[in-house]
């Protein structure tokens, strides 16, 4: 008896432990939902700007994870975001047009007084998107300005600089530009204060660059013999 009775634990034990186990419906439904959501979010800018739809009326909300920059004014067809991306701290402007969102502006916080700081940002930018889009498809880059060795506090003179590299990722197009000016050497007692310098990043969709607004009227020039 005390034999028998061995035998049942043993084989009570093995059936339990063969016994096929329930799915986990909870992961199995998470899956689900999570699957569903990235369905609904659109990504990449053949669609629009980090999911954010190319043509959005501009009542729309925007999915983003920056602070808003509230505005008084009810006309105004944009909407503002401050924050950081990454390493830099930024405004982004998402811009309105009849057709619907066609544009994001990003005013990018470059160093002041430091052409070299602000030109070395603008190819970290590029270097950056070039990883992503591939080389620009177009490039203009041009500096001047006076030597290091230069000092005339009446006469003050500049360091200028014009980066502008574009990439066509259709039908978007992106647009990295820095326009700077510095003056060198550097003083106290500048003559033109405040910021010369700015640095930004666009991402538009010409096909949806459209406008109710009429084209001003072309205004006949006198011919120059009727004027002298």
């Amino acid at each position: 008896m005390k034999y028998l009775f061995s035998a049942l634990i043993i084989i009570s034990l093995g059936a339990s432990q063969n016994a096929p186990s329930a799915p986990d419906s909870s992961n199995r439904s998470e899956s689900a939902i999570l699957d569903t959501a990235s369905q609904q979010i659109p990504s990449g800018l053949d669609t629009g700007y980090k999911g954010f739809v190319w043509g959005s009326p501009s009542g729309t909300a925007i999915p983003t994870m920056l602070t808003k920059n509230e505005s008084t004014d009810s006309l105004v067809l944009s909407q503002t975001f401050l924050g950081s991306l990454g390493s830099d701290s930024a405004a982004v402007t998402y811009f309105f047009a009849d057709s619907g969102f066609w544009k994001v502006e990003i005013d990018i916080v470059i160093p002041l007084n430091n052409i070299d700081g602000q030109i070395s940002d603008f190819r970290r930018l590029e270097k950056n998107i070039s990883e992503v889009y591939g080389p620009p498809k177009s490039m203009n880059q041009q500096e001047s300005g006076p030597t290091g060795s230069y000092s005339n506090l009446l006469d003050q003179k500049f360091s200028r600089a014009f980066y502008r590299s574009t990439w066509s990722v259709t039908p978007a197009v992106i647009e990295l530009f820095l326009s700077t000016s510095v003056l060198l050497p550097a003083s106290d007692l500048a003559i033109f204060s405040g910021n010369l310098s700015v640095l930004k990043l666009v991402y538009y969709n010409p096909d949806f660059m459209h406008s109710s607004q009429p084209l001003p009227e072309a205004k006949e020039i006198p011919s120059i013999f009727e004027i002298y």
